[in-house]
């Protein structure tokens, strides 16, 4: 372990987990290059991590009730947009200095719906997207033509790892821990991140080993 980030012998659980997922989600060469170009779209040269949040929004076919063929049942009970909302309010009472906010989901009708909630109470905040997001409107990159016309595997990964790498780019966190992928995120960011330290407000709090790791590291 002694190439792993951090101070010298780090061999905590986080670090040893954010390896494991960075060894996993090592892309391909012509995917490094694709998640770059996609990445100089959608991250302006002037963007401090040290002021943004991360709203990595899991919703579609993770939520109970939903109505998506072909896809398992839902896990979660997904919080209302608002709830998303209050947390980015708290984390600028702690930090006024916060300045932009990364909002990313596969779902296509969360992200135009979040963004007007926070021109509509924080028109001050610079909202960033993952510009050419394909937002497949499933967690699944199987059985595409299910839930999207035009749109292939590749485009879905891409996309997905695009969205994954801008959250690095946040120190401040908005998620539900009920979904595994945005609580990757937060431990990712804990080692791999750009900014010096990570807080996270976990909205959908599920009590497991992983998802106290997004919240608390260790």
């Amino acid at each position: 372990w002694s190439n792993l980030p951090g101070s010298p012998g780090d061999h905590s659980q986080t670090s040893l987990t954010a390896a494991f997922l960075a060894y996993n989600l090592q892309p391909q060469p012509w995917l490094q290059r694709e998640i770059d170009s996609r990445l100089r779209r959608s991250i302006p040269l002037d963007l401090d991590p040290e002021r943004t949040v991360g709203v990595p929004i899991r919703r579609s076919d993770k939520c109970f009730g939903h109505k998506i063929a072909g896809s398992a049942g839902g896990e979660l009970d997904c919080p209302p947009l608002e709830k998303y909302l209050d947390a980015v309010k708290t984390f600028i009472k702690f930090d006024p200095l916060i300045d932009s906010v990364i909002v990313t989901s596969e779902d296509p009708t969360v992200c135009p719906e979040f963004i007007a909630l926070l021109k509509g109470e924080l028109p001050n905040l610079r909202v960033l997207t993952n510009v050419g997001d394909v937002q497949q409107g499933t967690g699944s990159a199987s059985k595409l033509e299910s839930y999207k016309d035009v749109v292939n595997n590749a485009d879905v990964i891409a996309s997905a790892l695009t969205s994954f790498h801008m959250h690095l780019r946040a120190r401040y966190f908005v998620l539900t821990t009920k979904s595994s992928w945005t609580t990757s995120i937060a431990i990712f960011a804990r080692v791999y991140g750009f900014a010096s330290e990570v807080y996270v407000i976990d909205i959908g709090r599920n009590k497991n080993a992983y998802s106290s790791m997004a919240r608390r590291s260790g």
